[in-house]
């Protein structure tokens, strides 16, 4: 990405809704110069909060990361700083949130590899949870279309379920600070 239209159109139009319950933060991998000629060169992705309720102190925690930036100390950093400020409580700055959710494509290993190296347990698998966007790669629907009748039916998505709650945050605290530390 180069530009802000860029951004708008590849991130921010596709994955954030307009809604009080979520927000969008740009990551940028500060190892990386970006120059007149780049200037977005250290772009590396977003993070975001979505379904969040003050309520029920709960979130979901989204990341977003370029191919150029996978696999380094991006996400890990990322994601480590979203889950010190929701789930730290009040006292250490931050948030106390009871619990911080992960869902995930069930066929996104790679996803589904970060979110247990952070340490946050798979609760589940909600079957068929989701129909995706055209493009997207998904769960045959020929046999839905053939019990249905049809033949537009979207592809749908089995979605994994990760969560880090309050009460083992202490426990698993050490492991996401060390796993912000580490350089690939």
């Amino acid at each position: 990405m180069k530009t802000n239209e860029d951004f708008k159109r590849e991130v921010y139009e596709k994955y954030v809704q307009n809604t009080a319950d979520a927000c969008i933060w740009a990551v940028f991998d500060k190892t990386v110069v970006s120059s007149e000629e780049e200037p977005l060169a250290n772009y590396a992705g977003a993070v975001s909060l979505a379904n969040t309720s003050p309520e029920n102190a709960v979130t979901e925690i989204g990341i977003a990361v370029f191919p150029q930036f996978q696999r380094t100390h991006v996400a890990s950093n990322a994601i480590g700083l979203v889950l010190l400020w929701t789930l730290d409580p009040p006292s250490k700055g931050g948030l106390g949130l009871r619990r911080v959710e992960w869902l995930t494509h069930s066929m996104n290993e790679g996803s589904r590899r970060v979110a247990e190296r952070m340490g946050f347990e798979l609760e589940g698998i909600l079957r068929w949870q989701r129909a995706l966007p055209e493009g997207a790669v998904g769960m045959s629907v020929v046999e839905l279309e053939r019990r249905n009748g049809t033949n537009e039916e979207k592809l749908g998505r089995h979605t994994a379920i990760y969560s880090i709650v309050w009460d083992e945050w202490e426990e698993k605290r050490p492991n996401v600070v060390e796993q912000m530390g580490r350089r690939k």
